[in-house]
């Protein structure tokens, strides 16, 4: 039976586990078409009529009271996501206070039965796997283990892929950049606590925040060559920095 929805992924290895080496894990292509508020309004008021500026300034409301019901310690829940705060971190006693350096405030998001049952209608089209060259695969926060785009300034970050060691750390044209909205460029300028062709470890910069791009240029390619110009290599995913 045909269904109503259609995720296209391609599959690549999967550098989280050693045991085996044929093992793989799918890309969906269609995370990297983010949808903001902004095409939702429009969405809405081409169906139904209404003025789209009108739209959107209901949905910002919403994200706003959203926010602060979070801030202010209450949990949410729509028809998608429920939505608590929580705060992680180990106190070495009963009495020690909360250390921002130590303990994060973060929240825990969990779909709702009725989105986990429509997930059923969506299929899965293998489109093949990627060609092998220079990538990265797999960008983890190395502070709180996810792997969904959040990176943490001021900690590390697990770049995992292949062929992305950087060659020359001292070249300013190599290394690990970060690159805002504005287009503006943050280059790790710590020594990398690992530095090898399928892994790099990298320190956020601690004045990164929002949505960026994570790019690796090196003239690495393998272990006997040295590539004349510089190399780029863009994870396909839009990372979000957020504070510690």
């Amino acid at each position: 039976m045909a269904k109503e929805h259609v995720w296209d992924v391609y599959l690549r290895p999967n550098y989280l586990t050693t045991d085996d080496l044929n093992d793989c894990i799918a890309d969906v292509l269609t995370r990297l078409q983010t949808q903001h508020n902004e095409d939702i309004a429009a969405k809405i008021a081409t169906k139904t009529g209404q003025d789209k500026d009108s739209v959107l300034a209901i949905l910002n409301q919403r994200d706003g009271e959203v926010k602060n019901c979070l801030l202010d310690g209450k949990s949410f829940a729509d028809s998608l996501v429920q939505i608590s705060p929580r705060v992680t971190g180990v106190w070495a006693t009963a009495k020690s206070p909360f250390e921002p350096a130590v303990h994060k405030r973060t929240v825990d998001l969990t779909i709702t039965v009725s989105f986990r049952d429509a997930l059923e209608n969506v299929g899965v089209r293998i489109l093949g796997t990627k060609q092998n060259g220079a990538e990265i695969a797999l960008v983890t926060d190395a502070s709180t283990g996810k792997t969904d785009g959040t990176i943490t300034a001021g900690d590390d970050i697990v770049l995992d892929g292949d062929k992305i060691k950087i060659q020359d750390e001292a070249d300013e044209t190599q290394g690990v950049f970060f690159i805002d909205s504005d287009g503006k460029e943050h280059r790790v300028t710590r020594r990398f606590t690992v530095n090898r062709p399928t892994q790099v470890i990298a320190r956020v910069p601690a004045d990164v925040s929002g949505e960026v791009k994570v790019v690796i240029r090196t003239k690495f390619t393998n272990g006997k060559n040295i590539l004349k110009d510089v190399r780029s290599i863009e994870y396909p995913l839009t990372c979000k920095c957020v504070s510690a």
